[in-house]
């Protein structure tokens, strides 16, 4: 497998764990966009295309909800993440199926790159203001050498590095990135049945969490990403699906589900004695 290949796809995984985890990570305290109150489909059909889709996120604020993520490379599964949010308190699970990129990119991986190309399992909790992160398998699977059995890595989501990091990728609950990422498209136009299709510039604030110091060549492969948007018959967010700019022959589509609103979850912070601060793992150079 080529290195750039390599480098750029190992970058997105990353993203994907960690970007997507702290997503599920919120304060709860969203407020509702303009627009729609999601009373009813007949409210939805009253607003524009701009409008219906901007007031889609309801629904997502201030209650508990459990949302559902894939992101595929040439159809196959490369990265599944499931996330649930009650209150101030969240979880998300993922698999980042590595294997799939190998397969995507029709390379033959390099012997070295054998175990950093394993498939990973991550698992971020949120109680609090206090992130609990887990990542095995992989290029992670020396990490209970390092530090033991079941060991969790933890986080003040609100100091340091950690709290940069986290507001640069929302800084808040599921809800709120998706009020952001609808919010930044353009060109909204009614495809189908409560089906909305927009785009999505490089240059939005939806992406600079994404953008921010990348080269003006990458930026510009991100333009006009088109995303499409199906909403629920009260004219609340059902799934929400982008396909990304084919890279290196590979293309990838990102999607979003909304599965359930209202549920009961028990989230706590997981059981293990064995916690170690964000930091330490940062400064090891695993």
């Amino acid at each position: 497998m080529r290195t750039r290949t390599s480098v750029r796809l190992a970058g997105v995984a990353a993203v994907a764990a960690f970007g997507l985890g702290l997503a599920a990570c919120g304060d709860g305290e969203n407020d509702t966009a303009g627009g729609g109150t999601g009373d009813g489909g007949d409210n939805a059909v009253a607003l524009s295309p701009q409008e219906a889709v901007a007031a889609a996120f309801q629904g997502l604020s201030d209650d508990s909800y459990k949302m559902e993520s894939t992101m595929t490379l040439d159809g196959a599964e490369f990265v599944t993440m499931t996330t649930v949010v009650d209150g101030d308190n969240a979880q998300s699970t993922g698999d980042i199926l590595m294997s799939a990129m190998a397969g995507a990119s029709g390379e033959e991986m390099e012997p070295g790159l054998a175990e950093l190309f394993g498939d990973m399992h991550t698992e971020t909790i949120l109680v609090g203001e206090t992130a609990y992160i887990q990542i095995t398998g992989g290029m992670f699977d020396g990490l209970t050498e390092e530090y033991g059995e079941d060991v969790w890595f933890t986080a003040d989501v609100t100091e340091g590095d950690m709290a940069e990091v986290y507001s640069q990728f929302g800084g808040m609950d599921l809800a709120s990135q998706t009020e952001n990422m609808l919010a930044s498209l353009e060109n909204v136009e009614e495809t189908g049945d409560n089906t909305y299709t927009g785009t999505l510039a490089a240059d939005s604030e939806a992406l600079s969490a994404f953008t921010e110091g990348a080269t003006a060549a990458d930026t510009a492969a991100l333009e006009s990403i088109e995303v499409t948007v199906a909403l629920d018959d009260d004219g609340l967010l059902e799934t929400m699906s982008m396909t990304l700019p084919e890279t290196e022959g590979m293309t990838m589509v990102m999607t979003s589900e909304v599965v359930e609103i209202g549920g009961s979850y028990d989230i706590t912070a997981p059981a293990s004695e064995n916690l170690v601060p964000f930091e330490e793992f940062m400064g090891s150079g695993l």
